[in-house]
Protein backbone atom coordinates (compact mmCIF):
# COMPACT_ATOMS: atom_id res chain seq x y z
CA UNK A 1 0.00 0.00 0.00
CA UNK A 2 1.39 3.38 -1.00
CA UNK A 3 1.39 6.35 1.37
CA UNK A 4 -1.37 8.02 -0.67
CA UNK A 5 -3.48 4.88 -0.48
CA UNK A 6 -2.90 4.71 3.26
CA UNK A 7 -4.15 8.29 3.60
CA UNK A 8 -7.18 7.49 1.46
CA UNK A 9 -8.04 4.44 3.59
CA UNK A 10 -7.78 6.65 6.68
CA UNK A 11 -9.85 9.45 5.10
CA UNK A 12 -12.99 8.84 7.25
CA UNK A 13 -10.95 9.04 10.45
CA UNK A 14 -8.70 11.92 9.37
CA UNK A 15 -11.57 14.06 8.08
CA UNK A 16 -13.72 13.53 11.17
CA UNK A 17 -10.75 14.33 13.41
CA UNK A 18 -10.00 17.48 11.44
CA UNK A 19 -13.51 18.90 11.05
CA UNK A 20 -15.20 17.65 14.20
CA UNK A 21 -12.38 17.69 16.74
CA UNK A 22 -9.74 20.20 15.62
CA UNK A 23 -11.97 22.71 13.85
CA UNK A 24 -14.80 22.04 16.36
CA UNK A 25 -17.53 22.03 13.74
CA UNK A 26 -20.93 20.69 14.83
CA UNK A 27 -21.54 17.12 13.72
CA UNK A 28 -24.29 18.31 11.38
CA UNK A 29 -21.57 20.10 9.36
CA UNK A 30 -18.53 17.94 10.04
CA UNK A 31 -20.09 14.62 9.02
CA UNK A 32 -21.40 15.72 5.57
CA UNK A 33 -17.99 17.25 4.76
CA UNK A 34 -16.26 14.08 5.96
CA UNK A 35 -18.55 11.98 3.75
CA UNK A 36 -17.61 14.11 0.73
CA UNK A 37 -13.90 13.81 1.52
CA UNK A 38 -14.21 10.03 1.89
CA UNK A 39 -16.12 9.83 -1.40
CA UNK A 40 -13.48 11.86 -3.24
CA UNK A 41 -10.69 9.69 -1.82
CA UNK A 42 -12.61 6.59 -2.90
CA UNK A 43 -13.06 7.93 -6.44
CA UNK A 44 -9.65 9.45 -7.16
CA UNK A 45 -7.30 7.24 -5.14
CA UNK A 46 -9.19 3.97 -4.78
CA UNK A 47 -10.82 4.39 -8.20
CA UNK A 48 -14.06 3.09 -6.73
CA UNK A 49 -16.85 2.27 -9.17
CA UNK A 50 -19.10 5.35 -9.19
CA UNK A 51 -22.28 3.29 -9.45
CA UNK A 52 -21.28 1.30 -6.35
CA UNK A 53 -20.36 4.53 -4.59
CA UNK A 54 -23.75 6.10 -5.37
CA UNK A 55 -25.53 2.91 -4.37
CA UNK A 56 -23.52 2.91 -1.13
CA UNK A 57 -24.85 6.38 -0.33
CA UNK A 58 -28.41 5.19 -0.99
CA UNK A 59 -27.77 2.07 1.10
CA UNK A 60 -26.48 4.24 3.93
CA UNK A 61 -29.47 6.60 3.83
CA UNK A 62 -31.90 3.67 3.95
CA UNK A 63 -29.91 1.91 6.69
CA UNK A 64 -29.99 5.10 8.79
CA UNK A 65 -33.78 4.82 9.13
CA UNK A 66 -33.50 2.22 11.90
CA UNK A 67 -31.28 4.21 14.31
CA UNK A 68 -33.13 7.44 13.46
CA UNK A 69 -36.49 5.99 14.50
CA UNK A 70 -34.96 4.66 17.71
CA UNK A 71 -33.37 8.00 18.55
CA UNK A 72 -36.58 9.89 17.83
CA UNK A 73 -38.60 7.47 19.96
CA UNK A 74 -36.13 7.75 22.84
CA UNK A 75 -36.09 11.56 22.74
CA UNK A 76 -39.88 11.61 22.41
CA UNK A 77 -40.29 9.41 25.51
CA UNK A 78 -37.89 11.53 27.53
CA UNK A 79 -39.76 14.71 26.58
CA UNK A 80 -43.09 13.07 27.36
CA UNK A 81 -41.83 12.27 30.87
CA UNK A 82 -40.42 15.76 31.22
CA UNK A 83 -43.50 17.73 30.16
CA UNK A 84 -45.89 15.44 32.02
CA UNK A 85 -43.99 15.88 35.29
CA UNK A 86 -43.17 12.18 35.62
CA UNK A 87 -39.43 12.87 35.45
CA UNK A 88 -39.74 15.00 38.63
CA UNK A 89 -41.12 11.94 40.40
CA UNK A 90 -38.27 9.77 39.18
CA UNK A 91 -35.74 12.37 40.36
CA UNK A 92 -37.40 12.64 43.79
CA UNK A 93 -37.27 8.87 44.16
CA UNK A 94 -33.50 8.86 43.71
CA UNK A 95 -33.09 11.69 46.25
CA UNK A 96 -34.73 9.60 48.96
CA UNK A 97 -32.51 6.55 48.54
CA UNK A 98 -29.28 7.86 50.09
CA UNK A 99 -27.58 11.08 51.14
CA UNK A 100 -24.17 9.72 50.11
CA UNK A 101 -22.98 11.23 46.82
CA UNK A 102 -20.99 8.09 46.01
CA UNK A 103 -24.12 5.97 46.28
CA UNK A 104 -26.14 8.47 44.26
CA UNK A 105 -23.74 8.42 41.30
CA UNK A 106 -23.67 4.62 41.26
CA UNK A 107 -27.45 4.22 41.33
CA UNK A 108 -28.28 7.11 38.99
CA UNK A 109 -25.46 6.80 36.45
CA UNK A 110 -24.38 3.15 36.62
CA UNK A 111 -27.76 1.43 37.11
CA UNK A 112 -30.43 3.88 35.96
CA UNK A 113 -28.02 5.09 33.26
CA UNK A 114 -27.53 1.52 32.05
CA UNK A 115 -31.30 1.13 31.79
CA UNK A 116 -31.54 4.32 29.72
CA UNK A 117 -28.62 3.16 27.57
CA UNK A 118 -30.29 -0.18 26.98
CA UNK A 119 -33.57 1.37 25.94
CA UNK A 120 -32.34 4.50 24.17
CA UNK A 121 -28.57 4.62 23.68
CA UNK A 122 -26.82 7.33 21.67
CA UNK A 123 -25.52 9.34 24.63
CA UNK A 124 -28.87 9.79 26.39
CA UNK A 125 -27.74 8.31 29.77
CA UNK A 126 -25.18 11.06 30.38
CA UNK A 127 -27.63 13.69 29.13
CA UNK A 128 -30.19 12.49 31.71
CA UNK A 129 -27.95 11.36 34.56
CA UNK A 130 -25.67 14.40 34.76
CA UNK A 131 -28.49 16.95 35.30
CA UNK A 132 -30.06 14.67 37.92
CA UNK A 133 -26.77 14.68 39.84
CA UNK A 134 -26.53 18.46 39.60
CA UNK A 135 -30.06 18.75 41.05
CA UNK A 136 -28.84 16.64 43.98
CA UNK A 137 -25.97 19.05 44.63
CA UNK A 138 -23.03 17.42 42.83
CA UNK A 139 -20.73 19.87 40.96
CA UNK A 140 -21.58 20.10 37.24
CA UNK A 141 -18.22 18.99 35.81
CA UNK A 142 -18.08 16.10 38.30
CA UNK A 143 -21.60 15.10 37.28
CA UNK A 144 -20.67 15.10 33.59
CA UNK A 145 -17.49 13.09 34.17
CA UNK A 146 -19.02 10.29 36.25
CA UNK A 147 -22.09 10.09 33.99
CA UNK A 148 -19.83 9.58 30.96
CA UNK A 149 -17.67 6.97 32.72
CA UNK A 150 -20.77 5.05 33.78
CA UNK A 151 -22.04 4.92 30.21
CA UNK A 152 -19.63 2.17 29.19
CA UNK A 153 -20.26 -1.52 29.85
CA UNK A 154 -23.96 -1.18 29.05
CA UNK A 155 -23.21 0.38 25.65
CA UNK A 156 -22.63 -3.03 24.06
CA UNK A 157 -26.38 -3.53 24.28
CA UNK A 158 -27.50 0.08 23.97
CA UNK A 159 -30.69 0.94 22.09
CA UNK A 160 -31.87 -2.66 22.29
CA UNK A 161 -28.59 -4.16 21.08
CA UNK A 162 -28.01 -1.75 18.19
CA UNK A 163 -24.17 -1.60 18.46
CA UNK A 164 -23.91 -5.37 18.02
CA UNK A 165 -27.03 -6.28 16.05
CA UNK A 166 -26.88 -3.33 13.63
CA UNK A 167 -23.38 -1.88 13.91
CA UNK A 168 -21.42 -5.12 13.67
CA UNK A 169 -23.73 -6.73 11.14
CA UNK A 170 -23.47 -3.72 8.83
CA UNK A 171 -19.74 -3.43 9.43
CA UNK A 172 -19.16 -7.01 8.30
CA UNK A 173 -21.07 -6.60 5.04
CA UNK A 174 -18.80 -6.16 2.05
CA UNK A 175 -20.20 -5.98 -1.46
CA UNK A 176 -23.65 -7.07 -0.31
CA UNK A 177 -22.56 -10.20 1.58
CA UNK A 178 -21.17 -10.75 5.06
CA UNK A 179 -17.47 -11.55 5.36
CA UNK A 180 -18.45 -13.58 8.45
CA UNK A 181 -20.82 -15.86 6.53
CA UNK A 182 -18.98 -19.03 7.56
CA UNK A 183 -19.00 -18.03 11.23
CA UNK A 184 -22.68 -17.08 11.05
CA UNK A 185 -23.55 -20.46 9.54
CA UNK A 186 -21.61 -22.18 12.29
CA UNK A 187 -23.60 -20.43 15.00
CA UNK A 188 -27.17 -20.79 13.80
CA UNK A 189 -27.57 -19.32 10.31
CA UNK A 190 -28.59 -15.82 11.43
CA UNK A 191 -26.45 -12.89 12.45
CA UNK A 192 -28.49 -12.55 15.67
CA UNK A 193 -27.18 -15.96 16.77
CA UNK A 194 -23.59 -15.01 15.93
CA UNK A 195 -24.06 -11.65 17.68
CA UNK A 196 -25.15 -13.51 20.80
CA UNK A 197 -21.90 -15.53 20.62
CA UNK A 198 -19.82 -12.34 20.22
CA UNK A 199 -21.71 -10.72 23.10
CA UNK A 200 -20.98 -13.77 25.26
CA UNK A 201 -17.29 -12.88 24.96
CA UNK A 202 -18.07 -9.24 25.80
CA UNK A 203 -20.12 -10.02 28.89
CA UNK A 204 -17.53 -12.57 30.06
CA UNK A 205 -14.78 -9.94 29.94
CA UNK A 206 -17.07 -7.35 31.53
CA UNK A 207 -17.61 -9.61 34.53
CA UNK A 208 -14.22 -8.14 35.50
CA UNK A 209 -13.86 -4.86 33.60
CA UNK A 210 -17.48 -3.72 33.87
CA UNK A 211 -17.70 -4.70 37.51
CA UNK A 212 -14.84 -2.30 38.30
CA UNK A 213 -16.50 0.73 36.65
CA UNK A 214 -18.57 1.86 39.71
CA UNK A 215 -15.42 1.81 41.84
CA UNK A 216 -13.56 3.86 39.21
CA UNK A 217 -16.46 6.35 39.17
CA UNK A 218 -16.46 7.01 42.92
CA UNK A 219 -12.66 7.26 43.05
CA UNK A 220 -12.70 9.87 40.27
CA UNK A 221 -15.51 11.67 42.10
CA UNK A 222 -13.69 11.95 45.41
CA UNK A 223 -10.13 12.14 44.05
CA UNK A 224 -10.68 15.01 41.61
CA UNK A 225 -13.76 16.80 42.92
CA UNK A 226 -13.84 16.10 46.66
CA UNK A 227 -12.75 18.75 49.13
CA UNK A 228 -9.83 16.58 50.27
CA UNK A 229 -8.92 15.35 46.75
CA UNK A 230 -8.79 11.85 48.23
CA UNK A 231 -9.10 8.67 46.16
CA UNK A 232 -9.16 6.83 49.48
CA UNK A 233 -12.61 8.30 50.21
CA UNK A 234 -13.86 6.62 47.04
CA UNK A 235 -12.16 3.32 47.88
CA UNK A 236 -13.92 3.42 51.25
CA UNK A 237 -17.11 2.04 49.67
CA UNK A 238 -15.35 -0.61 47.58
CA UNK A 239 -17.64 -3.35 48.89
CA UNK A 240 -20.78 -1.52 47.81
CA UNK A 241 -19.22 -0.46 44.48
CA UNK A 242 -18.16 -4.01 43.56
CA UNK A 243 -21.55 -5.31 44.68
CA UNK A 244 -23.29 -2.76 42.44
CA UNK A 245 -20.99 -3.68 39.56
CA UNK A 246 -21.82 -7.37 39.87
CA UNK A 247 -25.52 -6.57 40.31
CA UNK A 248 -25.49 -5.42 36.68
CA UNK A 249 -22.78 -7.48 34.97
CA UNK A 250 -23.94 -10.89 36.23
CA UNK A 251 -27.59 -10.42 35.12
CA UNK A 252 -26.36 -8.91 31.83
CA UNK A 253 -24.24 -12.00 31.18
CA UNK A 254 -27.17 -14.26 32.05
CA UNK A 255 -29.73 -12.39 29.95
CA UNK A 256 -27.45 -12.43 26.88
CA UNK A 257 -26.86 -16.15 27.34
CA UNK A 258 -30.61 -16.82 27.51
CA UNK A 259 -32.21 -14.23 25.23
CA UNK A 260 -29.49 -12.55 23.15
CA UNK A 261 -27.95 -9.07 22.95
CA UNK A 262 -31.14 -6.99 22.86
CA UNK A 263 -31.97 -7.16 26.56
CA UNK A 264 -28.85 -7.38 28.81
CA UNK A 265 -28.65 -3.65 29.57
CA UNK A 266 -32.39 -3.08 29.98
CA UNK A 267 -33.19 -6.10 32.13
CA UNK A 268 -29.76 -6.27 33.77
CA UNK A 269 -30.16 -2.69 35.00
CA UNK A 270 -33.70 -3.31 36.29
CA UNK A 271 -32.47 -6.36 38.22
CA UNK A 272 -29.48 -4.37 39.45
CA UNK A 273 -31.68 -1.54 40.75
CA UNK A 274 -34.02 -4.01 42.42
CA UNK A 275 -31.03 -5.53 44.26
CA UNK A 276 -28.91 -2.46 45.00
CA UNK A 277 -31.51 0.15 46.03
CA UNK A 278 -32.81 -1.80 49.07
CA UNK A 279 -29.21 -2.46 50.15
CA UNK A 280 -28.41 1.25 49.85
CA UNK A 281 -31.51 2.26 51.82
CA UNK A 282 -30.53 -0.08 54.65
CA UNK A 283 -26.93 1.15 54.58
CA UNK A 284 -25.48 -2.31 54.07
CA UNK A 285 -21.87 -2.53 52.76
CA UNK A 286 -21.51 1.22 53.37
CA UNK A 287 -19.53 3.28 55.90
CA UNK A 288 -21.65 4.68 58.73
CA UNK A 289 -20.87 8.27 57.74
CA UNK A 290 -22.35 9.39 54.36
CA UNK A 291 -19.97 11.34 52.11
CA UNK A 292 -21.02 14.58 50.41
CA UNK A 293 -17.94 16.76 50.76
CA UNK A 294 -17.16 18.64 47.56
CA UNK A 295 -14.65 21.38 46.97
CA UNK A 296 -17.20 23.21 44.82
CA UNK A 297 -20.40 23.47 46.88
CA UNK A 298 -23.70 23.42 45.00
CA UNK A 299 -27.18 24.59 45.89
CA UNK A 300 -30.21 22.62 44.81
CA UNK A 301 -33.86 23.28 44.16
CA UNK A 302 -35.07 19.77 44.59
CA UNK A 303 -37.16 20.64 47.65
CA UNK A 304 -39.37 22.84 45.50
CA UNK A 305 -40.19 20.05 43.12
CA UNK A 306 -43.80 18.90 43.40
CA UNK A 307 -44.30 15.19 42.83
CA UNK A 308 -47.47 14.55 40.85
CA UNK A 309 -47.30 10.76 40.41
CA UNK A 310 -46.36 7.62 42.27
CA UNK A 311 -43.02 6.01 41.48
CA UNK A 312 -44.81 3.09 39.81
CA UNK A 313 -46.83 5.44 37.59
CA UNK A 314 -43.78 7.49 36.65
CA UNK A 315 -41.78 4.39 35.78
CA UNK A 316 -44.64 2.64 33.96
CA UNK A 317 -43.69 3.87 30.44
CA UNK A 318 -40.24 2.33 30.79
CA UNK A 319 -41.69 -0.86 32.26
CA UNK A 320 -44.24 -1.13 29.44
CA UNK A 321 -41.49 -0.44 26.92
CA UNK A 322 -39.31 -3.21 28.36
CA UNK A 323 -42.27 -5.63 28.36
CA UNK A 324 -43.16 -4.86 24.74
CA UNK A 325 -39.58 -5.37 23.62
CA UNK A 326 -39.22 -8.65 25.48
CA UNK A 327 -42.54 -10.02 24.17
CA UNK A 328 -41.84 -8.95 20.57
CA UNK A 329 -38.46 -10.69 20.63
CA UNK A 330 -39.37 -13.88 22.47
CA UNK A 331 -42.98 -14.75 21.53
CA UNK A 332 -42.51 -16.30 18.09
CA UNK A 333 -46.08 -15.77 16.71
CA UNK A 334 -45.91 -12.08 17.65
CA UNK A 335 -42.39 -11.77 16.28
CA UNK A 336 -43.40 -13.41 13.00
CA UNK A 337 -46.40 -11.09 12.66
CA UNK A 338 -44.39 -7.92 13.32
CA UNK A 339 -41.53 -8.89 11.02
CA UNK A 340 -43.96 -9.69 8.19
CA UNK A 341 -44.24 -5.94 7.61
CA UNK A 342 -40.51 -5.41 7.11
CA UNK A 343 -39.44 -3.41 4.07
CA UNK A 344 -36.53 -4.62 1.95
CA UNK A 345 -34.69 -2.87 -0.87
CA UNK A 346 -32.54 -5.09 -3.06
CA UNK A 347 -30.30 -4.55 -6.10
CA UNK A 348 -29.86 -0.87 -5.33
CA UNK A 349 -29.11 0.98 -8.60
CA UNK A 350 -28.58 -2.38 -10.28
CA UNK A 351 -25.89 -3.50 -7.81
CA UNK A 352 -25.86 -6.32 -5.28
CA UNK A 353 -26.24 -3.86 -2.41
CA UNK A 354 -29.38 -3.99 -0.30
CA UNK A 355 -30.98 -2.44 2.76
CA UNK A 356 -33.99 -3.07 4.97
CA UNK A 357 -36.21 -1.44 7.54
CA UNK A 358 -38.19 -3.28 10.22
CA UNK A 359 -41.27 -1.06 10.29
CA UNK A 360 -43.28 -2.57 13.17
CA UNK A 361 -40.46 -4.64 14.66
CA UNK A 362 -38.09 -1.68 15.10
CA UNK A 363 -37.96 -0.42 18.72
CA UNK A 364 -38.83 3.09 17.54
CA UNK A 365 -42.48 2.13 16.99
CA UNK A 366 -42.73 0.88 20.58
CA UNK A 367 -41.31 4.14 21.91
CA UNK A 368 -43.97 6.10 20.04
CA UNK A 369 -46.73 3.76 21.21
CA UNK A 370 -45.63 4.13 24.83
CA UNK A 371 -45.54 7.92 24.44
CA UNK A 372 -49.14 7.95 23.19
CA UNK A 373 -50.12 5.80 26.18
CA UNK A 374 -48.25 8.28 28.37
CA UNK A 375 -50.42 11.13 27.10
CA UNK A 376 -53.44 9.40 28.63
CA UNK A 377 -51.75 7.89 31.70
CA UNK A 378 -50.36 11.25 32.81
CA UNK A 379 -53.42 13.20 31.62
CA UNK A 380 -51.24 15.60 29.68
CA UNK A 381 -52.71 18.82 28.38
CA UNK A 382 -52.76 19.57 24.67
CA UNK A 383 -50.09 22.21 25.21
CA UNK A 384 -47.80 19.70 26.98
CA UNK A 385 -48.33 17.11 24.24
CA UNK A 386 -47.61 19.69 21.55
CA UNK A 387 -44.45 20.80 23.37
CA UNK A 388 -43.25 17.20 23.69
CA UNK A 389 -43.79 16.48 19.99
CA UNK A 390 -42.34 19.72 18.63
CA UNK A 391 -39.30 19.69 20.94
CA UNK A 392 -38.52 16.09 19.93
CA UNK A 393 -38.92 16.85 16.23
CA UNK A 394 -36.70 19.93 16.41
CA UNK A 395 -34.03 18.00 18.30
CA UNK A 396 -33.87 15.45 15.47
CA UNK A 397 -32.84 17.90 12.72
CA UNK A 398 -29.08 17.90 13.40
CA UNK A 399 -29.20 14.17 14.16
CA UNK A 400 -30.84 13.43 10.82
CA UNK A 401 -28.13 15.40 9.02
CA UNK A 402 -25.34 13.76 11.03
CA UNK A 403 -26.63 10.21 10.61
CA UNK A 404 -27.64 10.88 7.02
CA UNK A 405 -23.98 11.54 6.28
CA UNK A 406 -22.26 9.21 8.76
CA UNK A 407 -23.88 5.96 7.62
CA UNK A 408 -23.30 6.60 3.87
CA UNK A 409 -19.68 7.52 4.67
CA UNK A 410 -19.21 4.20 6.43
CA UNK A 411 -20.88 2.36 3.54
CA UNK A 412 -18.49 3.97 1.04
CA UNK A 413 -15.61 2.92 3.30
CA UNK A 414 -16.87 -0.67 3.48
CA UNK A 415 -17.93 -1.12 -0.16
CA UNK A 416 -14.75 0.33 -1.67
CA UNK A 417 -13.61 -3.13 -2.76
CA UNK A 418 -15.35 -2.53 -6.12
CA UNK A 419 -12.58 -0.41 -7.65
CA UNK A 420 -10.41 -0.05 -10.73
CA UNK A 421 -7.14 0.05 -8.81
CA UNK A 422 -7.15 -3.66 -8.02
CA UNK A 423 -7.21 -2.98 -4.29
CA UNK A 424 -9.07 -4.62 -1.45
CA UNK A 425 -11.71 -2.54 0.30
CA UNK A 426 -10.36 0.25 2.51
CA UNK A 427 -10.91 -1.57 5.83
CA UNK A 428 -9.36 -4.80 4.52
CA UNK A 429 -6.33 -2.97 3.10
CA UNK A 430 -5.95 -1.08 6.35
CA UNK A 431 -6.28 -4.34 8.28
CA UNK A 432 -3.49 -5.93 6.23
CA UNK A 433 -1.19 -3.02 7.02
CA UNK A 434 -2.04 -3.07 10.72
CA UNK A 435 -1.86 -6.85 11.05
CA UNK A 436 1.63 -6.96 9.50
CA UNK A 437 2.96 -4.34 11.92
CA UNK A 438 0.95 -4.92 15.13
CA UNK A 439 -0.69 -8.32 14.79
CA UNK A 440 1.39 -9.78 17.62
CA UNK A 441 -0.15 -7.37 20.15
CA UNK A 442 -3.61 -7.12 18.59
CA UNK A 443 -5.46 -8.01 21.80
CA UNK A 444 -4.44 -4.56 23.08
CA UNK A 445 -4.68 -2.77 19.73
CA UNK A 446 -8.21 -4.01 18.93
CA UNK A 447 -9.98 -2.12 21.75
CA UNK A 448 -7.97 1.03 20.98
CA UNK A 449 -9.30 0.87 17.41
CA UNK A 450 -12.81 0.67 18.89
CA UNK A 451 -12.09 3.68 21.11
CA UNK A 452 -10.82 5.66 18.14
CA UNK A 453 -13.93 4.88 16.12
CA UNK A 454 -16.32 5.92 18.90
CA UNK A 455 -14.27 9.01 19.69
CA UNK A 456 -14.47 10.17 16.09
CA UNK A 457 -17.99 9.12 15.16
CA UNK A 458 -19.64 9.80 18.53
CA UNK A 459 -21.26 6.38 18.64
CA UNK A 460 -20.32 2.80 19.52
CA UNK A 461 -22.68 1.68 16.77
CA UNK A 462 -20.77 3.67 14.15
CA UNK A 463 -17.43 2.54 15.53
CA UNK A 464 -18.56 -1.05 15.05
CA UNK A 465 -19.83 -0.22 11.57
CA UNK A 466 -16.51 1.33 10.60
CA UNK A 467 -14.13 -1.21 12.10
CA UNK A 468 -15.82 -4.61 12.53
CA UNK A 469 -14.74 -5.55 9.01
CA UNK A 470 -11.19 -4.45 9.76
CA UNK A 471 -11.14 -6.39 13.03
CA UNK A 472 -12.50 -9.50 11.35
CA UNK A 473 -9.88 -9.26 8.60
CA UNK A 474 -7.07 -8.87 11.12
CA UNK A 475 -8.36 -11.90 13.05
CA UNK A 476 -8.19 -13.81 9.75
CA UNK A 477 -4.65 -12.65 9.09
CA UNK A 478 -3.26 -13.50 12.53
CA UNK A 479 -5.34 -16.64 13.10
CA UNK A 480 -7.16 -15.23 16.13
CA UNK A 481 -10.62 -16.02 17.51
CA UNK A 482 -12.94 -13.85 15.37
CA UNK A 483 -15.62 -13.50 18.05
CA UNK A 484 -13.07 -12.52 20.70
CA UNK A 485 -11.52 -9.83 18.48
CA UNK A 486 -14.96 -8.48 17.58
CA UNK A 487 -15.80 -8.46 21.30
CA UNK A 488 -12.70 -6.34 21.92
CA UNK A 489 -13.84 -3.98 19.17
CA UNK A 490 -17.18 -3.64 20.96
CA UNK A 491 -15.58 -3.13 24.36
CA UNK A 492 -13.25 -0.50 22.88
CA UNK A 493 -16.26 1.26 21.38
CA UNK A 494 -17.84 1.21 24.85
CA UNK A 495 -14.72 2.83 26.29
CA UNK A 496 -14.69 5.43 23.53
CA UNK A 497 -18.22 6.36 24.53
CA UNK A 498 -16.78 7.89 27.72
CA UNK A 499 -14.73 10.43 25.79
CA UNK A 500 -16.31 10.79 22.36
CA UNK A 501 -16.74 14.40 21.35
CA UNK A 502 -20.50 14.34 20.80
CA UNK A 503 -21.27 12.75 24.18
CA UNK A 504 -18.88 15.07 26.02
CA UNK A 505 -20.36 18.15 24.35
CA UNK A 506 -23.88 16.98 25.17
CA UNK A 507 -23.04 16.19 28.81
CA UNK A 508 -21.21 19.49 29.27
CA UNK A 509 -24.06 21.44 27.72
CA UNK A 510 -26.84 19.93 29.83
CA UNK A 511 -25.01 20.78 33.06
CA UNK A 512 -24.20 24.31 31.89
CA UNK A 513 -20.48 23.68 31.44
CA UNK A 514 -20.11 24.21 27.68
CA UNK A 515 -16.53 25.17 26.92
CA UNK A 516 -15.02 22.84 29.52
CA UNK A 517 -15.09 19.75 27.30
CA UNK A 518 -11.31 19.32 27.29
CA UNK A 519 -11.30 19.21 31.11
CA UNK A 520 -13.95 16.48 31.03
CA UNK A 521 -12.07 14.44 28.42
CA UNK A 522 -8.86 14.63 30.46
CA UNK A 523 -10.70 12.97 33.34
CA UNK A 524 -12.49 10.28 31.31
CA UNK A 525 -9.65 9.35 28.91
CA UNK A 526 -7.46 7.50 31.48
CA UNK A 527 -10.46 5.46 32.61
CA UNK A 528 -11.37 4.62 29.01
CA UNK A 529 -7.82 3.50 28.19
CA UNK A 530 -7.55 1.54 31.44
CA UNK A 531 -10.86 -0.21 30.73
CA UNK A 532 -9.62 -1.15 27.25
CA UNK A 533 -6.19 -2.34 28.41
CA UNK A 534 -7.62 -4.56 31.15
CA UNK A 535 -10.00 -6.07 28.57
CA UNK A 536 -7.08 -6.65 26.21
CA UNK A 537 -5.08 -8.39 28.93
CA UNK A 538 -8.03 -10.66 29.76
CA UNK A 539 -8.41 -11.48 26.05
CA UNK A 540 -4.67 -12.23 25.75
CA UNK A 541 -4.86 -14.66 28.67
CA UNK A 542 -8.12 -16.10 27.29
CA UNK A 543 -6.49 -16.74 23.92
CA UNK A 544 -3.44 -18.25 25.56
CA UNK A 545 -5.52 -20.58 27.67
CA UNK A 546 -7.85 -21.57 24.81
Amino acid sequence: MTFLQLLASLSPMISVMLFLVLLRMPASRAMPISMIVTGLAAIFVWQMDTTILTASVVEGLLSALTPLTIIFGAVFLLNTLKYSGAMDTIRAGFTNISGDARVQVIIICWLFGSFIEGSAGFGTPAAIGAPLLVLLGIPPVAAAVVALIADSASVSFGAIGLPVLFGMEQGLIEGGTSMAAAQIAEHGDSFADYAQFIALHMTSIDLITGTLIPLAMVCILTGFFGKNKSFKEGLAIWKFAIFAGLAFTVPAFTINYIAGPEFPSVIGALIGMAIVIPVAKKGYLLPKQPWFDFEDKQTTEQADTQVKFSQLAAWSPYLIMAALLVLSRTVEPLKAFLTSFNISWTNLLGTELKAGFATFYAPGIFFVLVCVLGFFMFKMSRAAIRESVTTSAKAMVPTIISLGASVPMVKIFLNSGANGAGLSSMPVALADALASSMGHIWEWVAPVVGIFGAFLSGSATFSNMMFSGLQYSVADNIGANHALILALQGIGANAGNMMCVMNVVAAATVVGMAGRESEIIRKTMPVALGYAMVAGTIAYLWGGLA
